[in-house]
C-alpha cells in the first residue's frame, strides 16, 4: 500500500505528528516520495521497448519537467495526487474493488494521465478509467485538456497509456482506448487535505467530502462524453463512458448513504462544469 510507513493506528502515534498549520514544503516532500514509490517504472519495460525509445522518452520527460517542477500548481497537484493514491486504496475513495495505479512519468507529463482507477467486477472482468488531476481554474491548460478529450473521442482513440502495468490484469505494455476524465479541487482544499494527511488523520480522510466531489466530477464528465460520442457515431466510446458512469453512480449512492457529502462551491469543479458546457456545444448544434 502506498505510504504504508506513514500510517499510524494509535492515538499516541498520531499526536506525535500533529501540526496546527499546513507546511507546503514538508508536505510536498512526502507527496513526491509517495508518487515515486507508487509510479510505474519505465526501466521494467526493457525488452518490450527498445533502449533508444526508452532513452528518448526519458529525455523528453526531463525536458518538460524543467519548466514546471516548482510552480505552485505542480506542488499542490502532487499533494492532491499523493493523498488520492494513498486513500484511494486505504479508504476506498474509488470503491472497494478498485486499485489506483500511478502512471509512469512519461504518461503523466506527455499523455496527461496521472493515475488509472482499475476496477474488477463480480465476473472478474477489469475496466480502467484514466484520471488527469488539475488544481487550477480560469487557465488555458485546463481548457486544453478538454479539447484533447474531445479530439480523442472524435478520432475514436480515447486515452492511451504507453507504460502500463497491472498485477491483477497480468498486463505489461501499452493500454489503448481508455476513457479519460479531469478531476481536481482548488488549492485551499488541497491545503486542508495536506494538513490532515501530514497529521495522519486517516479517519477524517476516510470520510472526507473531496472523495465525493471527485466522483461527481467524473460522473458529470462521463455523462457528457457519452452523449457527445453518441452524436459522433462513436458507439464503442459511448459504451465505455456509459459503463464507467454506471459504476461511478452506484459508488456515489453508496457514499451518500454512508453520510459522506460533497464539497460545496469549489472553483475547480465550477471550471470543469464551464468547460463541459462548451464541450457539449457541438451536440446542441447537431
Amino acid at each position: 500500500m502506498p505510504g504504508e510507513q506513514h500510517i499510524y493506528r494509535s492515538t499516541a502515534d498520531e499526536r506525535a505528528f500533529e501540526s496546527t498549520h499546513f507546511k507546503p514544503e514538508e508536505t510536498h516532500a512526502r507527496a513526491k516520495e509517495t508518487i515515486v514509490e507508487c509510479e510505474i517504472k519505465p526501466e521494467t519495460f526493457t525488452g518490450l521497448y527498445s533502449a533508444a525509445m526508452l532513452e528518448r522518452d526519458a529525455v523528453e520527460v526531463s525536458r518538460r519537467k524543467e519548466s514546471f517542477e516548482q510552480v505552485p500548481a505542480k506542488i499542490y497537484g502532487d499533494i492532491l495526487e499523493a493523498v488520492a493514491l494513498e486513500h484511494g486504496e486505504l479508504s476506498n475513495w474509488f470503491g472497494s474493488n478498485t486499485e489506483v495505479i500511478k502512471t509512469a512519468p512519461y504518461d503523466d507529463i506527455v499523455n496527461k494521465i496521472d493515475m488509472v482507477v482499475e476496477t474488477e467486477d463480480a465476473d472478474k472482468r477489469f475496466s480502467n478509467l484514466a484520471l488527469g488531476l488539475d488544481i487550477t481554474f480560469g487557465s488555458r491548460d485546463l481548457h486544453r485538456k478538454f479539447d484533447n478529450i474531445r479530439a480523442k473521442i472524435d478520432s475514436g482513440e480515447l486515452g492511451e497509456i504507453k507504460y502500463f502495468h497491472s498485477d491483477r490484469q497480468q498486463m505489461t505494455g501499452r493500454l489503448r482506448r481508455v476513457p479519460m476524465v479531469v478531476v481536481g479541487v482548488e488549492i485551499e482544499r488541497v491545503k486542508e487535505l495536506g494538513l490532515l494527511w501530514m497529521n495522519r488523520r486517516n479517519k477524517e480522510l476516510a470520510a472526507h467530502p473531496i472523495q465525493v466531489t471527485l466522483l461527481e466530477e467524473c460522473a458529470e464528465q462521463l455523462k457528457a462524453y457519452a452523449a457527445y460520442a453518441a452524436t459522433k457515431g462513436k458507439t464503442y466510446a459511448q459504451a465505455l463512458f456509459e459503463r464507467e458512469l454506471q459504476k461511478i453512480n452506484e459508488l456515489l449512492e453508496e457514499k451518500r448513504k454512508a453520510g459522506i457529502k460533497s464539497v460545496k462551491q469549489d472553483k475547480v469543479f465550477e471550471e470543469i462544469r464551464r468547460n463541459l458546457a462548451s464541450f457539449n456545444a457541438p451536440t446542441a448544434a447537431a
